[in-house]
């Protein structure tokens, strides 16, 4: 997933760095220092293992939590991670210890949204946007929480942050461009997305985007020869090839869709769009 390759290279800071040279026991230090190497597995057991071992006053034992969290987001273990902040949040209210890093409330909202909590993943993404004004995965991740809200409109506001942000990421333009897709602004989605290609006009994503935002502005003409040059860089995309079969299909092409709407389907077949479209046009 891109959003954990992300949330790697970030979740050092879910602790401060001053915590490292705190050592209530060897598996705390190593466990910090397999974290801050990328080895989130490791990490997890020697955290773990110095939870059940060592005396913390109440501040390092938070960020331990933390820390764990992180090492269990890495790792795609989301209920586990929700319950290490949860812990890290219950000891803080408790010991009135501080939550010195907002990136708790980040990570804690990503593994809400993840375990399908989107209301409060919602609450906790806020809370990190506002104290983390700058933090392009909190905007990122508040996106995808209002998209699948179908909140159009408000993951339209959180995109335009990130762009602001990073204007030359082409995800940003990518993501604002899908929710402007979303919310039925058809012209400015078309817009973004050749924004993106003119980032990256080899990337298979951004020609895809353009080549169905075209396909929706009702210009399958013009989105043909970009959905066949991302076709041609993504072969195995679920998503790039079912453009292609309707762009074919808008143009009148139909017997040349249809292989294209059963691959699309074989490659992707957990996408209800792609399934919808397979089925309606292989068992009318």
């Amino acid at each position: 997933m891109r959003i954990l390759v992300l949330i790697v290279s970030t979740l050092c800071l879910a602790w401060p760095a001053a915590a490292a040279a705190q050592k209530p026991a060897d598996a705390c230090a190593d466990g910090r220092a397999a974290m801050d190497a990328g080895e989130t597995g490791s990490a997890a057991e020697l955290l773990e293992q110095c939870l059940g071992t060592a005396e913390q006053a109440p501040e390092e034992e938070v960020q331990t939590y933390a820390a764990l969290g992180a090492a269990y987001l890495a790792e795609e273990r989301f209920q586990d991670a929700l319950s290490a902040y949860n812990m890290a949040f219950a000891i803080a209210d408790t010991q009135h210890a501080a939550i010195a890093n907002p990136i708790l409330w980040r990570n804690r909202g990503i593994a809400r949204a993840e375990l399908g909590q989107l209301d409060a993943a919602l609450d906790d993404l806020q809370h990190a946007a506002l104290e983390m004004p700058d933090d392009v995965l909190t905007f990122l991740n508040m996106g995808f929480v209002y998209q699948r809200m179908e909140r159009h409109a408000d993951a339209v506001v959180s995109y335009d942050a990130i762009v602001r942000l990073e204007p030359e990421w082409v995800g940003a333009w990518l993501n604002r461009s899908g929710a402007l897709l979303d919310a039925g602004m058809t012209g400015a989605a078309v817009a973004d997305a050749r924004q993106a290609v003119e980032l990256e006009p080899q990337n298979g994503s951004s020609l895809n985007m353009l080549c169905w935002t075209l396909i929706q502005d009702g210009r399958a003409d013009t989105a043909l020869p970009l959905c066949e040059e991302a076709a041609s860089i993504e072969p195995d995309t679920g998503a790039i090839i079912h453009s292609h079969a309707t762009a074919l299909e808008a143009v009148g092409r139909l017997d040349e869709a249809l292989p294209l709407y059963q691959r699309a389907h074989q490659l992707a077949p957990e996408d209800p769009e792609i399934t919808a479209d397979f089925e309606r046009t292989h068992h009318p």
